[in-house]
């Protein structure tokens, strides 16, 4: 019954069109949500030129319709049971618009947009039509026929059929002989019987245990998007399309055949390959597409076939290529004996309980079409008739591999890809990577999947020479104080220091400095020295480093709040024989072998010495200062940087621009190496630099007012308190030339948000470790998208920037690799640790001095295909809190050491955009977990302040993977305890209306009166959130009275009302 009459009866449906359907009733009728694989419906472009009869084409689309049921059949339920009913063909509606008035460039936006419409148009189950027409009109001897159906009438390869049997069709009639066109043996209906016939409901239930189990907990392909995903798929597709050559074909077709697969499990595993290392997943699952017709007799019907399958895979980086190759041919051969079950099916069984984001979904779709198969032309009777791709459609899937044979033997390769995800060059990337791969595979597939490359010669040479590389002109052979002397002769009066109502000329700072030296070289200090310097910031401190430079000493920056144990250990390590302090701040100072001079008690020692600087001589080579860094060990290492590393931070500077006419601001502790910008990059410039105190630079509005009262142009603040003051006050920088930040990677909705109020002329993105002199790469940030992550950028001026991989070899594009920094900025080494040294400095295969040696960063970062750096994560478990890196192995031993912890783990646990520090303990003695308060008191004393954790958690035992290493992700994240019976209510209006913000900013669900801001997880950032609310809300506080009174009842004393403020 094909010649267009029906039967009687209601008829069943395939299991394929019952899932289709009921996603279709749920209102899934398109986008990337529930209904996964059913939400795109097929459609056909066809662009005919020559002579066309639209009469005689009506006609033959009526036959077509006539001669395949399925499009002439609509879907209803009958006593809650789905069926179909197949009607006779009748009068045939072929929509017409002429476009061929309109200009070129207008007649293609209307094409694209007339196809668009067809497509997105609803359809109606019960009612029909499920297939469209739409004739376009674009010239004499150009039309363009659209047809659009339904997802449960046609198939992928139901396309082909209708092309070359519309022409054939269409050329009968223009001709008035009958149409070469085998009877159909079989119809749909029939199809559909059989299959519910072959496969019982036990059958199913087998097939649906085996996907079960093939994809339970399959994680998410994490693809490199150049865009965030958006639930629904709105955005035109787009195809990049390459060749795969003839004899690369066949090799890979033997290497397949050797393994009792075909050509295709060798061009999927090598799809699988591609997508795990741009992924960085070792367990990722690709779709392809049954075909769904086990007979050759359904070979010829046009209707809803093909099903699509998720294979997973779990790609071993060492195993050979031919193994991944066995293992997907019996993968593939496992997924086609499972295909009756309909992948919605698995779908909904897999997510139930879950998100529908959570449930597995093809993402990446790969698929080999036959060369009968390819979109060659048809010809007709004066008529050329050839598919294209349809212009203005979603695209089915994010990307989609397909391959098509050709006459010649080679593949015609096409990725098509969403555009709301991709860009065109990131396409490209991939599809040159695959072509590389293919080759690289078929040439020798017994090679580990490791070797088989990605990159071309030429991207080879991008990623080692033009990307990495960036050098620059710069006094190598001068030292930081000879340029900062330099200034001083330039511009004696100018003021170089500016603290309060205290300041500081060049000529006066160079004077000062030069008399310290003298001082240091009478009293026997040796060039090469390590000096400490713990100072207050200001002058006096400026004057101290600079003097220690100029007796060519280097200098150890200490902060007296950190705990004894620690500064002691630094003193010792690196073999100090005096400090320069002030007479009140040596009571804070261990007592070692170090020497301690007063600088507040030498003024008469200082004003006998001359104000000319010793004879000493330093070399560009020597070390400037020692900085001491936390280590995984449980030891600080102290990395020693030498001048010419600083003095290429600065000199011909690419990442700043600093003159005579700039004030930089001061802000950051000495002991952070971000002080290195904000001391020797104003001072090396002839800038001004103004010291900003800490509660200042807290607080938004103080901040705000200091920057203008102080004329400031140049700002560097963390990462941390940057996202903070944009929360708060997001035209804050707009007054200034740069704003510079760094320390964690960056946060783009407060990038955005600082684009879209009140920019500075420049907002820089810094990245750097201590290692490498402060800075390794920077990104000029011209535009955010809040969606996606803000670049590190590319290389500073005379520093080069590696991605590679453990073999330190450079990874391609789009691939996640250690980020390596080369150059004259890298550090000389860790004092006194030689075996950490040559763990972390390597020898550089990629380049000569000044690179021939190159840092170890530890961080995982990707070139885009724009040419900049993206940060990924660590390589390892190492954090950055608040600008400060920290290894969370040094604070994990010092839990360790209290005798009431048995094991201890400490993670940095993201709470919105704050980071904290979360420490997990197991008892030292079953049933007695230690107090967490009392392990916070424990770490304090031995720790500087931004390690000690915010909160403790006390677990029985750590929760283990299969593999019996701590499972992380299972932790508990930690719970405030209620407030205790006696913890004081709030009495007054301000105290309630503190609580609730405290509660809001900490995540505790009561505050006491009396509780401690900081004891309660509370920190400096938090401290900032918390001035912001309670401005908001009527009440004026600063950061500085969150920091000094730190309890509900104390800072209610403080708290002033907006009005009377």
């Amino acid at each position: 019954m094909t010649d267009g009459t029906t039967g009687n009866d209601r008829l069943p449906l395939t299991f394929g069109q019952e899932r289709i359907r009921s996603a279709h009733r749920h209102g899934h009728g398109h986008g990337h949500g529930p209904e996964g694989a059913y939400g795109h419906h097929p459609v056909l472009a066809l662009r005919l030129t020559g002579t066309l009869d639209r009469a005689e084409l009506t006609g033959a689309l009526r036959l077509l319709v006539a001669r395949h049921e399925p499009l002439r059949t609509t879907f209803t339920e009958a006593d809650g049971v789905p069926g179909q009913t197949v009607w006779p063909a009748g009068p045939l509606e072929l929509e017409f618009a002429d476009l061929e008035p309109l200009p070129v460039q207008e007649q293609g936006q209307q094409l694209d947009a007339r196809i668009a419409e067809l497509a997105a148009r609803p359809y109606d189950l019960a009612s029909g039509p499920l297939l469209r027409s739409l004739l376009i009109r674009l010239g004499a001897a150009e039309h363009v026929l659209v047809l659009s159906a339904h997802r449960i009438a046609v198939d992928a390869r139901s396309r082909t059929l209708v092309t070359a049997e519309l022409t054939e069709l269409y050329a009968a009639a223009v001709t008035g002989r009958a149409a070469r066109l085998p009877v159909l043996p079989v119809r749909y209906a029939q199809y559909a019987a059989e299959q519910r016939a072959r496969v019982t409901e036990a059958e199913l239930a087998a097939q649906l245990d085996h996907w079960r189990g093939h994809l339970a907990g399959l994680p998410a392909l994490r693809l490199p998007t150049d865009r965030p995903r958006t639930r629904a798929r709105t955005a035109a597709a787009a195809r990049h399309g390459f060749r795969v050559p003839a004899g690369t074909v066949r090799a890979l077709a033997e290497a397949a055949e050797a393994h009792g697969g075909t050509l295709f499990a060798g061009l999927f595993a090598a799809c699988q390959v591609l997508f795990s290392r741009h992924t960085g997943q070792e367990d990722l699952a690709l779709g392809t597409l049954a075909s769904g017709r086990p007979r050759p007799v359904l070979d010829g019907l046009v209707g809803a076939f093909d099903n699509p399958l998720l294979l997973r895979a779990h790609i071993r980086s060492e195993a050979p290529f031919t193994e991944l190759l066995a293992e997907t041919c019996a993968t593939l051969a496992e997924a086609f004996a499972h295909q009756d079950v309909p992948f919605e099916q698995v779908r909904t069984a897999l997510g139930e309980g879950k998100d529908a984001g959570d449930t597995p979904a093809v993402q990446v779709m790969v698929v080999l079409r036959g060369a009968a198969e390819a979109a060659e032309p048809a010809q007709a009777p004066a008529l050329t008739v050839r598919a294209f791709p349809p212009p203005g459609v979603p695209a089915e899937f994010d990307l989609t591999v397909e391959f098509t044979g050709t006459a010649a033997g080679e593949l015609a390769a096409v990725l098509e890809y969403d555009t709301a995800l991709f860009d065109a060059v990131t396409v490209e990337v991939l599809a040159r990577h695959l072509s590389v791969l293919l080759a690289a595979a078929a040439a020798d597939p017994a090679a580990s999947v490791e070797e088989l490359p990605l990159a071309d010669a030429e991207e080879l040479r991008l990623l080692t020479t033009e990307w990495a590389v960036n050098r620059a002109e710069f006094p190598a052979d001068s030292c930081v104080h000879e340029l900062v002397a330099e200034q001083a002769r330039l511009r004696p009066g100018a003021v170089a220091v500016t603290a309060g109502l205290e300041t500081l000329t060049y000529a006066e700072l160079d004077a000062r400095a030069n008399r310290l030296a003298r001082l240091l070289v009478a009293d026997g200090v040796r060039p090469g020295t390590f000096i400490a310097v713990c100072l207050p910031r200001g002058p006096e401190l400026i004057t101290a480093l600079l003097g220690v430079l100029k007796a060519g000493c280097a200098y150890l920056p200490l902060n007296p709040d950190y705990p004894g144990d620690r500064l002691a250990f630094m003193l010792s390590d690196a073999e100090v024989p005096l400090c320069l302090t002030e007479s009140w701040l040596t009571g804070k100072l261990p007592s070692t072998g170090t020497r301690m001079i007063s600088l507040d008690e030498q003024d008469a020692a200082l004003a006998a010495q001359p104000a000319k600087a010793p004879a000493v001589r330093v070399t560009a080579d020597d070390p400037a200062y020692i900085m001491y860094t936390s280590g995984s060990t449980g030891t600080p290492k102290g990395a020693v940087i030498g001048h010419r590393s600083v003095v290429r931070l600065f000199c011909n500077a690419d990442w700043v621009s600093l003159g005579p006419d700039d004030v930089m601001a001061q802000g950051s502790d000495v002991t952070f190496d971000a002080a290195t910008l904000e001391i020797w990059g104003p001072l090396l410039a002839g800038s001004r630099m103004v010291v900003i105190d800490k509660d200042t630079l807290l607080d938004p509005a103080e901040l705000t007012a200091a920057l203008r009262r102080h004329g400031v142009t140049t700002l560097f603040v963390t990462t941390a308190v940057f996202n903070q003051i944009v929360a708060a006050a997001p035209s804050a920088f707009g007054a200034l030339r740069h704003v510079l930040f760094g320390g964690e990677a960056a946060n783009s909705v407060r990038v955005a948000e600082v684009r879209a109020a009140a920019p500075p002329q420049r907002l820089v993105n810094l990245y750097g470790p201590t290692e490498t002199a402060v800075l390794g790469t920077w990104h000029l940030i011209r535009g955010a998208d809040e969606h996606m992550p803000v670049p590190i950028g590319r290389a500073v001026a005379n520093t080069t920037a590696y991605v590679l991989d453990d073999r330190l070899r450079p990874v391609p594009v789009g691939v996640a690799g250690e980020l390596f920094i080369a150059g004259p900025g890298v550090a000389q080494g860790y004092f006194n640790r030689p075996e950490l040294t040559a763990e972390r400095f390597l020898d550089n295969p990629h380049g000569e001095a000044p690179d021939h040696r190159m840092y170890r960063t530890g961080d995982l970062v990707r070139w885009t295909s724009a040419g900049v750096i993206e940060y990924v994560g660590r390589a390892d478990h190492q954090v950055k809190v608040r600008g400060y890196r920290i290894e969370p192995g040094e604070i994990e031993l010092v839990l360790q050491q209290h005798p009431e912890v048995g094991v201890a783990l400490v993670l940095a646990l993201a709470d919105g955009e704050h980071k904290r520090l979360v420490g997990y303990v197991t008892p030292a003695t079953a049933g007695r977990p230690p107090q967490p308060a009392e392990l916070r008191e424990f770490v304090s004393g031995r720790l500087p302040v931004h390690m000690v954790p915010s909160a403790v958690v006390c677990l029985e035992q750590f929760p283990l993977t299969p593999s019996g290493k701590v499972d992380r992700k299972a932790l508990p994240a930690p719970e405030h305890a209620a407030a205790p019976a006696e913890a004081q209510e709030p009495r007054t209006g301000t105290e309630r209306l503190l609580a609730q913000i405290w509660s809001d900013v900490l995540g505790v669900p009561a505050v006491g009166v009396t509780d401690n801001f900081y004891e309660l997880g509370g920190d400096s950032i938090l401290g900032i959130r918390v001035v912001a609310k309670a401005k908001k809300a009527g009440l004026v506080i600063s950061a500085k009275d969150v920091f000094r009174k730190q309890t509900i009842a104390e800072l209610a004393t403080t708290a002033v009302a907006a009005e009377a403020a």
